[in-house]
């Protein structure tokens, strides 16, 4: 009891670091406010929200990670990898299979970076699956040996 209490203080004190570091991050940013890896965080916004957006719900997601819309063209560029496209006839704009991947990469590196509390309880699953098996016709053979 005494490691989940132990686990849970120091995960809470690693949030509260984190977030200071946010802060501090914010304080030293460039005054143009533009976040690094904002592109990033835009593109993985576009997926987390289903891939498929509106002008408008684009404008705020790059405004709310310092971008200004228009910085936005250069995810449509059509040299080099296209990040997003606008659907022909519609207002609509999409992500890119390459959009996607650039979304996914992020979201990853970020996934990485955060803690969780390990899943205890999973082993004790695998072994009753196990378990439920052991004395199968199948398993038999190596009992003898």
């Amino acid at each position: 009891m005494t490691t989940q209490v132990s686990v849970q203080k120091a995960l809470t004190l690693i949030q509260e670091v984190e977030e200071r570091l946010a802060r501090l991050r914010e304080l030293i940013a460039p005054s143009a406010g533009v976040i690094p890896d904002a592109g990033d965080r835009v593109l993985a916004d576009v997926l987390e929200g289903g891939a498929a957006l509106s002008r408008a719900e684009l404008y705020e997601i790059a405004q709310k990670h310092g971008m200004d819309r228009r910085g936005l063209g250069g995810f449509f560029r059509e040299s080099g990898q296209q990040s997003l496209q606008v659907l022909p006839g519609t207002d609509r704009i999409v992500l890119t299979p390459y959009g996607a991947e650039r979304a996914k990469r992020f979201l990853d590196r970020r996934a990485a970076r955060t803690y969780e509390v390990p899943a205890r309880a999973l082993q004790r699953i695998a072994e009753a699956s196990f378990a439920e098996e052991w004395d199968s016709p199948e398993d038999s053979v190596y009992d003898r040996a």
